[in-house]
């Protein structure tokens, strides 16, 4: 028996049309709901669709109403619609599962529930479209969620590794130092005082790059560009390098082929790049070498290149190489966390720009790093 589904039969308005105030709660209440809602005429026009099923096909609301449901539902053409339409009328819904296709072509699996309407002797149906996920599609994102958490776990014990064995040091030098504090010499002692500062810096080094891989993955690292004098900032950075690292055995050269060097950048976050990049060139690079930083501004682009004569990079490894914790395998007793190269990436990911890679076993390896320049 076929149900009555007349609107005028449930509800006899006052008036044919509802007020302004009650047309706009309605579209209201039509956009706050998740999932995707059409009305479509007997012939499968669309006359209405909310911002979930705009968002869902891709096509502005204007593009959609132009459209039929024949042009999104690959498996409703004509003739099978007007035998569901039959049915529609016949029964009063329909639930049944469809492949809706996107505006730039992809193709998204659904569930769709009919619902037969007539006003006023026009006949109608109000549909709701749920997109479905797939087992595959389900367990992929299973499989993904469980490759997070192990790398989270990965991440959190090979830190608490790292800091622990960097505080034993520090304890150590200290036991030392309080047992013969009255018995060594102050040129005895300073190996130690030194041992200890550097290791606090390499605390507060490697807890700074967490941080920005923390703030990078939650979204909340924002770049805030202002005018920055590159020339001076790359010379009081390689400056710094060398002073920090105390290394007179590595000579850091910092060459400027930039027509001009004050533009828009975000120092707090170009900073960690080339720091991170040096501190690896320094790191993995003989005694003697030489580390060298070439600045260069052309097309809208700021253009860095740190170029080392290290031990180089294998091809094996470069397939991971900006993975959190992953080192080259050739590094050796090298100290070193392997978080440098993920910071790095992060950020010039979050900059919009490039990163390429350059190296050669035994030879040597040189960086280049693109990032735009804001006006």
């Amino acid at each position: 028996m076929a149900s009555n589904n007349d609107i005028t039969d449930e509800y006899k308005p006052i008036s044919i049309l509802p007020s302004e105030e009650e047309l706009q709660f309605a579209e209201f209440l039509m956009n706050s709901v998740t999932e995707a809602i059409f009305w479509l005429g007997s012939d499968a026009r669309f006359f209405y669709a909310n911002d979930r099923a705009c968002r869902l096909l891709g096509y502005s609301r204007e593009e959609l109403l132009s459209l039929t449901m024949h042009d999104v539902a690959l498996d409703l053409p004509a003739d099978v619609w007007s035998e569901r339409w039959r049915l529609l009328k016949q029964y009063g819904s329909l639930t049944f599962k469809s492949q809706y296709r996107t505006k730039v072509g992809k193709l998204l699996p659904v569930e769709i529930a009919f619902t037969y309407r007539s006003y006023h002797g026009t006949e109608f149906s109000c549909v709701f479209a749920c997109e479905k996920t797939t087992e595959v599609e389900l367990r992929q994102a299973l499989k993904q969620e469980k490759k997070r958490s192990q790398l989270r776990a990965q991440f959190i014990c090979m830190l608490s590794h790292e800091i622990r064995t960097s505080l034993n040091l520090v304890l150590f030098s200290i036991s030392l130092l309080r047992r013969y504090s009255q018995q060594w010499t102050e040129e005895k002692k300073r190996p130690h005082l030194e041992g200890i500062q550097s290791v606090v810096e390499h605390i507060e080094h490697l807890l700074d790059d967490v941080l920005l891989i923390g703030k990078a993955e939650a979204g909340k690292l924002n770049l805030k560009p202002v005018p920055l004098d590159l020339h001076q900032f790359c010379g009081d950075l390689v400056a710094q390098m060398q002073l920090m690292k105390n290394n007179s055995q590595h000579s850091i050269t910092f060459v400027n082929r930039s027509n001009y060097n004050v533009v828009n950048m975000d120092r707090n976050l170009l900073q960690p790049i080339l720091t991170n990049l040096l501190d690896n060139a320094i790191k993995y690079s003989p005694t003697g070498s030489q580390i060298d930083l070439e600045l260069a501004c052309r097309e809208g682009n700021a253009i860095f290149q740190i170029k080392d004569a290290g031990i180089g990079i294998p091809a094996a490894d470069r397939r991971r190489l900006f993975e959190a914790f992953h080192r080259g395998s050739n590094v050796g007793d090298a100290p070193g966390t392997g978080l440098g190269l993920a910071v790095v990436k992060k950020l010039v990911d979050l900059h919009g720009g490039q990163l390429a890679v350059e190296s050669e076993v035994g030879k040597g390896t040189v960086f280049t790093i693109t990032l735009p320049l804001f006006s």
